[in-house]
């Protein structure tokens, strides 16, 4: 792929190579979105992808993300939610939809913070922890907006990425009940980057079948708190 992963750039060690500007970020993130809600929801039959990480985000020479590394993924069973396998490693949880929108939330930390996955260069000396403790961490001292990559800073586009940020958050949160569905991420990352029409209203829908009444129960609760904040 003409640009590499998403991890390779946005992580390069190239001194000479520019940090990746906002509308890319979030571009790239809502896009992804879509394509993982895609996945999920739309689908047929639906899809776990269950390694969801800035490695398996690729960029084409136009920065449109390819989802790769299907090679954990299968196939989703609404009723079947209790596998063992872990997602990603190091991170997640059960491989159920919400371990996938766990996943996310840290590919969407990176965007927002610039910070590796496993290794945050602005935390304090003595922090052994990882991008979701560090972040986390911030958050209980009130201290949220210094997660935000500081060369993003005093470009008039704070809000929105304070507003990716709390997404992300929402992500990332211990249990995977309080955590949205991907369409709701997708939703709400398309709903802050409206101004640039990332992506077209109609292009993944929230399906309604007669079987799966719990699991579509659960894509449409409300998540009020989240796009009020």
């Amino acid at each position: 792929m003409a640009n590499g992963s998403l991890y390779n750039y946005l992580h390069s060690e190239n001194e000479d190579k520019k940090p990746m500007e906002w509308t890319l970020r979030l571009k790239i993130g809502t896009r992804a979105a879509k394509g993982f809600a895609w996945l999920h929801h739309n689908c047929n039959p639906r899809i776990l992808h269950r390694n969801i990480s800035s490695k398996c985000i690729m960029l084409d020479a136009k920065f449109e993300p390819r989802i790769s590394d299907f090679g954990l993924a299968r196939l989703m069973n609404p009723i079947d939610t209790h596998l063992s396998t872990f997602v990603n490693g190091e991170f997640g949880d059960r491989a159920t939809p919400k371990g996938d929108v766990y996943s996310f939330g840290i590919v969407l930390l990176e965007l927002v913070t610039g910070e590796k996955p496993t290794h945050v260069s602005r935390a304090r000396e003595d922090f052994r922890g990882n991008l979701v403790d560090w972040v986390a961490e911030l958050s209980a001292k009130g201290q949220l907006h210094d997660a935000i990559d500081q060369s993003l800073l005093g470009k008039g586009v704070e809000k929105e990425v304070f507003q990716v940020l709390k997404v992300a958050c929402n992500c990332v949160v211990e249990g995977p009940k309080e955590r949205p569905t991907m369409f709701e991420v997708y939703q709400l990352l398309r709903a802050i980057g409206e101004q640039y029409q990332f992506t077209a209203e109609d292009e993944v829908t929230l399906p309604i079948d007669g079987g799966d009444a719990d699991f579509i129960e659960e894509l449409i609760v409300a998540r009020e708190g989240i796009q009020s904040s």
